[in-house]
This record gives structure tokens, C-alpha cells and sequence, in this order.
């Protein structure tokens, strides 16, 4: 017999065997193929056309944004990798474009040769046919907008202006046609990128005279979406040909709707902003940009251009009224180069260094013009000297005027006296001129809390909050018919009138007795 001491220490040596035997490699995955952008592309064109379905259907507009947002993901899918994806869309053209279409050849003239539908897309047709020929669907006008946008879009990305400007002028023929509510969110797509391939082809006062046409249509028919997007490109229109007095009277006599989209209520403050400020109405212009900004989307990667423009036009109108920009604009990593130049301005005026002012004008005239800031720019001048001047004054119990004009790098030390003069009439400097003897004479610095400024910046706060609490009122939205369950039904009105008029009868018997 094996004694139980040895037979365990066997066990145990036959488990450590099993053990240490190297486990079977597990067979390695082939790895996953990446996706056809062909078949993505095709899938997103029928979702598209499915949420237009939807929304047609149901005329609720979160279908149409989910159909518009798929349009802008098409349109990615295009410049990632036109040649794969342009067949797919003329593909889609020919088979849902009829041959009698005025507009098909047009399209597939633009367009590669279509693609061959896959295998796998005809044996699905062919068993949904069930023995016999299916009916093909209507092609919607919202679904047919979008595929000729798409071929717009693919057109203006691709520099075929010429091309892409006659496609234009058939689309708000086309748009300016039909008369359907369901059209409005997908027009007012057509419009702007109309007008966009128009600005890009330096030719966008030729497409003004459609775009009114169209806003009194849109403004007829209640079309809110129409209505905001083309005020906006109206106002662009008159600013890229300087026609600023245009402007204002479009805006005077124009209301933005308040159903518009952030986006859109962005870009008309912002153009309100630029008109008021080179009508000299700072404090209004200095609000709308303000506005803008908050209005404008607050995420680092998006509208970074539209947020830097503003900032630009904003610093500047800031400078304008007397005030200095916050330091956070020029320190964000995303704006810190592009709004160096109008540092260098800040500092200049914040100082009240002219030759600084100059120097930065003469290095940065070209930023500035591209911009299209240096006729407000200009304007700065005036209030570098004015900074420059309080600064002296307030160093300065006594100065002569000629020791005044040098500190300041005057071009003119004459104009010296009459400077000084216009800056104590509006209240720049507390100060008097002794005109014999040419000398500044500064009065003592006086308490600011005996003025009425603490009172002015206290209403100037308490109207902006009053006016943020109303715009957050005004943005609340409610479920539709929520009064209608606190209401009485019919037959709970006649069983109170019933009681009603049983207790006055019984009331009248016991007044008889």
C-alpha cells in the first residue's frame, strides 16, 4: 500500500503539471474593417429623408432639426472624401429626381457619374415588392431642397462658383414657388447659402434685390426662421458696400422676430452693434456686442470666429466710452494672437501714450483694416489724448501748457490750449486755464461718492438684471394646453349651477316661512 502522505504529494504533483501546461492561445480577432464612407453616406441621406417623412407628417421641429443637422454631417462626409460620397449623391438624384425634373440634368452635369446601388440594397427592393412592381414615393420638396443644397454646397467647397451661382439662382426660383409651411426650416437654408456663394463670387449687392422680395414674404406669411435669417443677410448686404445709412433705416423699420434662434440672434446684434458704433451711439453698440457675445455659443471650439470678431469690434467701443476691456479677452489661449494688436491699442490708451498709439497704428494698420475697424480706430486718438491729459492733471497742480503739449507728443502744441479747453467743458479734468500766462491749473481731486456716478453705475447694473429676469420670462416655455386641466368640463358647470340654484331655492323657502 502507498501511504497517504505520498499519494497527496502525487495529487499535488500532478496539479502543478496541469497547471504549469501553457493555456491554448485564443484565436485573434480579425480586426473590424473600417466603414464604407460610401454606405454611411447613403444611410445618412435615407435618414435624412425618413426625418423629413416624420416631420411632414407630424409638423413637429425636432424633425426637421435632426434632418438639418444630418445635411451638415453629409456635408462633412463630402470635403473628408468627395470622391466616394459625390457618386453616392448623384446616385440619389437620379433615382429620386424624375426624368421630366427641370432641375435634374442641371444637378448630375455637377456631379460625378452616379454609383451603382449595392447588391445587398436591391435584394431588400426586391423582396419589399412582394411579386409585384412597388410604387415608388413622391419625392417631398423638403427632401428635394436638401439634395439641392448638398449639390450647392459640394460646388461652392469645391471653387465652381460660376457653377454654383446658376444652381443658386434655380434654388430661390425654385423655393420662391411653392407655398408650403413645412418648407420654411429647409428655405431658410437655401437663402443663406445662396447669399453665401453669391459673397463668395464678389457678387452679393446682385442677389439683394431677392432677398427683399423674400422678406416681405417671409414677414406676410409669419415665417419666423425665414424672416430672421434674411434681415441678417440683408444687413451684411448694405455693410460689405459701406451703405451703413441703408442699414439703420432697415433696422428701424424691421422688427427681429423673438421665436429666432440664438444663432441668428447673435449675428443681428452683432450687426446692430457695428452700425450703432460708426453712428457714434457707443453705449447701444456697446450693449448689442455685449449681448452678442452671451448669445453666441459658449463652447472653446465653437463660432470661435464670430465670438473673436466680436471681441475685436467690442474692445474698441469699450476704448470708445472711456473704458478699459477686460484682461480675460486678450489671455484666452484661443484669442491671445489674434488680439494682440488691440492690446497694444489698450495699453496706449489706458496710458495716454500717443507715440505708443502711433506706432501701434503703423504696425497693425493692415490687421486693422481687414478687420474693418480702423475707421473706428481712428477715432482713438481723441481719447488717448484725453487720457494722456488726465494723467498730467493729475500729476500736475500746475503745468504750462507748451510742457503739457510736449509730455502728450502733440503733432501740434498750438491746439494744446484748445484741448484742454474741450476736455474741462466735457468734463474729462477738473481744471482751469490761466490764458495770460498759459499755465494748467488743477483743481484738488474731489470724492467721487458726492457725484452722481455710484448712482448711474448702480442703475446701470439693476437695468441689466431687470432686462436679463425679462428675456428668461420671455424664454420660458410651457407644455401646450397645460391651463386646460385646471379648467371645469361641461358637466362640472351644470351639477355647480345645479347646486347653486337648489340652495337659492331652498334659501327662498326659508325666508317664505
Amino acid at each position: 500500500r502507498c501511504c497517504p502522505q505520498r499519494r497527496s504529494a502525487d495529487s499535488t504533483m500532478v496539479e502543478a503539471m496541469d497547471t504549469d501546461a501553457p493555456a491554448p492561445a485564443p484565436a485573434e480577432e480579425e480586426p473590424a474593417a473600417p466603414p464604407d464612407p460610401a454606405s454611411l453616406y447613403r444611410a445618412d441621406i435615407r435618414s435624412a429623408q425618413a426625418s423629413v417623412e416624420r416631420f411632414v407628417t407630424s409638423r413637429e421641429p425636432r424633425f426637421a432639426q435632426a434632418a438639418l443637422k444630418l445635411m451638415a454631417c453629409l456635408r462633412k462626409a463630402g470635403l473628408a472624401a468627395a470622391s466616394p460620397t459625390q457618386p453616392v449623391l448623384a446616385a440619389a438624384i437620379a433615382s429620386a429626381f424624375g426624368p421630366s425634373h427641370p432641375l435634374r440634368e442641371r444637378l448630375l452635369a455637377a456631379l460625378p457619374p452616379p454609383a451603382a446601388e449595392p447588391e445587398a440594397a436591391d435584394a431588400a427592393g426586391a423582396e419589399g415588392k412582394e411579386g409585384g412592381e412597388a410604387k415608388k414615393r413622391p419625392l417631398l420638396p423638403e427632401m428635394e431642397l436638401i439634395l439641392e443644397l448638398l449639390v450647392l454646397l459640394a460646388l461652392i467647397d469645391g471653387g465652381k462658383l460660376p457653377v454654383a451661382l446658376s444652381l443658386a439662382d434655380a434654388l430661390l426660383e425654385r423655393v420662391a414657388s411653392w407655398n408650403r409651411r413645412t418648407l420654411d426650416p429647409f428655405a431658410e437654408r437655401a437663402y443663406f447659402y445662396s447669399s453665401w456663394a453669391y459673397e463668395k463670387a464678389g457678387k452679393i449687392e446682385a442677389v439683394r434685390s431677392r432677398l427683399l422680395a423674400a422678406q416681405r414674404t417671409s414677414c406676410l406669411h409669419h415665417n419666423t426662421a425665414c424672416q430672421a435669417t434674411l434681415l441678417n443677410l440683408l444687413l451684411r448686404s448694405y455693410m460689405s458696400a459701406k451703405l451703413f445709412v441703408q442699414a439703420d433705416k432697415l433696422l428701424a423699420k424691421s422688427a427681429f422676430p423673438e421665436q429666432a434662434s440664438n444663432g441668428q440672434l447673435a449675428r443681428y446684434l452683432y450687426y446692430t452693434g457695428r452700425i450703432k458704433a460708426l453712428q457714434l451711439e457707443y453705449s447701444e453698440a456697446h450693449r448689442c456686442l455685449l449681448q452678442a457675445q452671451r448669445k453666441a455659443p459658449q463652447s472653446s471650439s465653437k463660432a470661435v470666429g464670430f465670438k473673436l470678431t466680436a471681441h475685436k469690434l467690442g474692445a474698441i467701443v469699450q476704448l470708445l466710452l472711456g473704458e478699459i476691456p477686460e484682461r480675460a479677452v486678450f489671455r484666452a489661449s484661443s484669442t491671445r494672437a489674434p488680439m494682440r494688436p488691440y492690446l497694444k491699442l489698450v495699453q496706449a490708451v489706458r496710458t495716454g501714450d500717443l507715440a505708443a498709439f502711433r506706432d501701434a497704428m503703423a504696425e497693425h494698420a493692415a490687421v486693422f483694416a481687414a478687420d474693418g475697424n480702423a475707421a473706428l480706430v481712428l477715432r482713438l486718438r481723441q481719447n488717448v489724448i484725453r487720457a494722456g491729459l488726465r494723467n498730467v492733471s493729475l500729476a500736475y497742480s500746475r503745468i504750462h501748457l507748451s510742457d503739457a503739449a510736449a509730455k502728450l507728443a502733440l503733432d501740434t502744441p498750438g491746439d494744446m490750449e484748445s484741448i484742454a479747453a474741450k476736455a474741462i467743458r466735457d468734463g474729462v479734468i477738473d481744471a482751469t486755464i490761466d490764458h495770460e500766462a498759459g499755465v494748467l491749473i488743477s483743481s484738488g481731486s474731489a470724492d467721487t461718492y458726492s457725484t452722481l456716478e455710484p448712482q448711474a453705475a448702480y442703475h446701470k447694473r439693476i437695468t441689466f438684471c431687470l432686462n436679463l429676469h425679462n428675456d428668461a420670462v420671455k424664454a420660458m416655455s410651457y407644455p401646450p394646453d397645460a391651463h386646460k386641466g385646471d379648467l371645469p368640463d361641461a358637466d362640472a358647470i351644470k351639477e355647480r349651477q345645479r347646486e347653486e340654484q337648489e340652495l337659492a331655492e331652498a334659501l327662498a323657502e326659508e325666508d317664505e316661512f
